[in-house]
């Protein structure tokens, strides 16, 4: 009998409150090549690149991995990335310094970690500082070479909304196009749901009619509206491809539920595109839900990678000098007034980190969940993990904290090492290259000035 082969753009089409609707599908076996390490056509399985990103640096002292090479012992603060079973897709590098500027701390680590370039100084403007990036952020970088055959050149979302808004465009976002050209995040995860799957969506390769206004017709579910043909094509492909259909419509099912719980999807929340007050997970007693919004965005990130509506994306925990309160973590203080005023050991310090990784599993976790080809989406990720600082009381940039997460399409080490710089004085930005590189963008260079470098790091490389 002939194997089925699907297109990897294959969409299960409907109609909701009278509209059309295309409905993406997850990566199955009938869309891959016999040995999984292809698509159907014999197109290689796309290359994602990612940014996980908190501010106000880490405990060094409780950072740092004992050892190194293979098989490294997690520290007190990466202790969660093994509970969550996703250590051996982690590369840890330390040792190693941000050169690109070191004009004003927080400043500087934020703008050279993610872009391997200058900050640019500017009037303060009535803040203590204030200043932006001089280029593009490496998630920009890799979105203009891997991000132009997707719908959504990059993703950009946000947990913590207390963040720090009167020294420029640094402190306040994430992603930069350029000087002044910052991509705002998304902190609402009903409206970041609706913007790819609802209102304006397009099925990949524009097989179908884009929806004109899913919200109308929200209060029956996207895949009620398409089970006729998800049935069809159910009772067509292999077992292991049912289970995967089945585990998706379970996704999409838990994420309209948990919208609708939280009053999300009413026909006011589901409308508005960019929401000022997230009416899925608003603050609890004055505290924001940061387990559940991060939980939320990691699978709706997760989805929008296995259905190719994205390559690139990037999440901003929490921001730099941010007055974050990790009171899920039994924390009561800004997280960056408590870096400085904390005494001691800074305990308290301490948990915001260990939660922090925490989180940052949950995002690596939603992405090992989904099957893709011999393996899972995870294989296919290159991820930054970092922060503006190493250690938030000194603002040093040295012995800088970096995780690399991800298989990068097997570019990557697999399991992860511990890399201390045996120098103590490499760039920062050997990093970013091996990010870009394992993206497939094929660049032999990145960042400015003192932050330019034309070597990768090789040592986490495979």
């Amino acid at each position: 009998m002939a194997r089925l082969t699907l297109s990897r753009r294959t969409v299960l089409h409907g109609a909701l409150g009278g509209v059309a609707i295309g409905f993406a599908l997850p990566p199955l076996e009938a869309m891959f090549n016999g040995n999984g390490t292809a698509l159907a056509d014999g197109t290689a399985i796309p290359k994602r690149l990612g940014i996980f990103f908190w501010g106000d640096g880490v405990k060094p002292d409780r950072w740092v991995p004992t050892t190194t090479g293979a098989g490294w012992t997690p520290s007190p603060s990466l202790a969660p990335l093994a509970t969550a079973g996703v250590a051996d897709y982690v590369n840890v590098v330390s040792g190693m310094i941000e050169k690109a500027s070191t004009e004003r701390g927080h400043h500087s680590g934020t703008v050279g970690i993610l872009s391997g370039g200058p900050l640019v100084v500017q009037p303060p403007g009535g803040g203590p500082y204030r200043s932006t990036f001089s280029i593009p952020s490496i998630d920009q970088v890799a979105a203009k070479i891997i991000g132009t055959s997707s719908r959504f050149k990059s993703l950009e979302v946000g947990i913590s909304k207390r963040i720090d808004n009167v020294e420029g465009t640094t402190l306040q976002y994430l992603s930069h196009s350029g000087p002044d050209s910052p991509n705002p995040p998304e902190y609402d995860p009903a409206a970041l749901f609706n913007r790819i799957f609802g209102t304006g969506f397009t099925p990949p390769g524009g097989a179908a009619p884009p929806v004109t206004d899913m919200t109308l017709a929200y209060r029956k579910s996207v895949l009620d509206a398409v089970l006729g043909d998800l049935t069809s094509l159910r009772s067509k492909v292999g077992a292991a491809d049912k289970l995967r259909l089945d585990k998706h419509a379970d996704n999409l099912r838990t994420l309209e539920n948990r919208l609708v719980a939280g009053g999300s999807m009413s026909a006011a929340a589901a409308a508005c595109k960019l929401p000022m007050n997230p009416g899925s997970f608003a603050d609890q007693n004055g505290q924001e839900q940061m387990a559940a919004k991060t939980a939320a965005m990691s699978e709706l990130i997760a989805m929008a990678l296995a259905c190719d509506q994205t390559r690139v994306f990037s999440m901003m925990f929490t921001g730099s000098v941010a007055g974050t309160i990790f009171s899920e973590a039994n924390v009561n203080g800004g997280h960056h007034q408590l870096t400085h005023d904390e005494p001691g050991e800074q305990p308290m310090v301490q948990a915001s980190t260990v939660y922090t990784m925490k989180m940052f599993g949950v995002l690596l976790s939603a992405l090992k969940a989904i099957p893709e080809g011999a393996g899972n989406l995870l294989d296919s990720c290159a991820i930054l993990a970092s922060t503006d600082t190493s250690d938030g009381r000194l603002h040093n940039l040295t012995d800088y904290p970096i995780l690399v997460a991800g298989k990068g399409g097997g570019f990557f080490k697999y399991p992860g090492i511990h890399y201390r710089s045996p120098s103590g004085d490499e760039n920062t930005s050997v990093v970013l290259l091996s990010l870009l590189r394992a993206a497939g963008t094929n660049l032999n260079q990145v960042g400015a000035e003192n932050g330019l470098v034309t070597t990768s790091c090789s040592a986490i490389e495979a």
